[in-house]
């Protein structure tokens, strides 16, 4: 019976890499996406598990070998590949993983565990900011154009993203573009700092050691008062209903903070901050300790919650991350 089944390893083992070669099976594809089946993650011995994918969360058996560890060696042999000439030292590799690591919270060594930490976020935040700046990069186009000659497709989309972005009422039957729609529309379509959000980030997890934050993929600390929407905090004050919000991936954790900041009214303040150091030319590794400065409705002790995201950012000099960039 072992017989056969060492042979049967053997043949599937030949199929695939005569497929490989042929191109019928990209391995790289593999390896940066993990397979599915009926909405749910596969696990394979040969894909790392921690890679995004658009399935349930699911439990997965661990290997000998501890998920930090593992993903940190991936990571680093992966940075390896990279040019090592100076120019190219701010470059990272675009890997993105759906969750943390379940033992990062082990490693006692916090110095060891910030690093991770920012290693493992760094290429989702740096991504989601791509994703806005070509957003950005789009309305501005049409924003030069005159309003009459723009196409009906370009006048929905417009309207889409006024409405996502909380500038029409969802209640108004046909909401009509007006330059100072225009106006405030590019106001709020604009990127978060990486230094903001790594220490605002690390602040409300421990440096990814929350239960929310390996539970839920929560990494902002959002508030939801849908029961199923959400993790109960264990001591939350008498009276109070609110959760964590949850998470089925980290990268919608970073969509769902960066839409409020860019959406909320309680944030305008803070936008409008944003924009005039954008006018003014300030470099953007400048913007996070001045926008701190904004996020007085982010937490109910904002004196304390101000003071310490400006201490986390400049005792860890995360502003030399707002520099970095994805490798191709």
């Amino acid at each position: 019976m072992q017989g056969k089944q060492s042979n049967i390893a053997v043949f599937i083992f030949v199929i695939l890499l005569f497929t490989s070669s042929l191109g019928f099976v990209d391995v790289g594809g593999l390896l940066r996406t993990p397979v599915q089946k009926n909405n749910s993650f596969v696990t394979h011995r040969n894909i790392p598990i921690f890679f995004e994918h658009y399935g349930k969360i699911k439990k997965i058996q661990h290997s000998s070998v501890s998920e930090t560890a593992d993903i940190k060696g991936y990571f680093e042999s992966q940075s390896s590949k990279l040019n090592p000439l100076p120019e190219y030292s701010s470059l990272i590799a675009p890997i993105f993983i759906w969750r943390l690591p379940e033992d990062l919270k082990d490693i006692e060594k916090v110095n060891h565990r910030k690093k991770i930490f920012i290693t493992l976020l760094l290429p989702l935040l740096i991504r989601h900011n791509i994703a806005i700046t070509q957003k950005r990069s789009s309305l501005k186009i049409l924003i030069e154009k005159p309003i009459l000659s723009l196409s009906i497709d370009e006048q929905n989309w417009l309207v889409k993203t006024a409405l996502r972005y909380k500038i029409f009422d969802k209640n108004i039957p046909k909401p009509i573009i007006t330059k100072e729609i225009l106006k405030e529309l590019l106001n709020r379509v604009d990127i978060i700092p990486v230094s903001l959000a790594l220490a605002q980030s690390s602040l409300e997890t421990g440096w990814g050691t929350s239960r929310f934050s390996i539970d839920g993929n929560a990494l902002f600390g959002q508030w939801t008062w849908k029961t199923n929407k959400g993790i109960r905090p264990k001591q939350r004050a008498p009276g109070a209903k609110h959760s964590v919000l949850h998470f089925s991936q980290l990268a919608d954790s970073i969509e769902d903070y960066t839409h409020n900041l860019n959406s909320s009214s309680h944030y305008r303040s803070f936008r409008s901050k944003r924009s005039a150091l954008r006018k003014a030319g300030h470099p953007i590794d400048t913007w996070a300790q001045n926008l701190v400065e904004e996020l007085k409705k982010y937490s109910s002790n904002s004196k304390h919650y101000i003071s310490t995201i400006k201490a986390i950012i400049q005792e860890n000099q995360l502003t030399d991350f707002d520099n970095y960039s994805l490798s191709p």
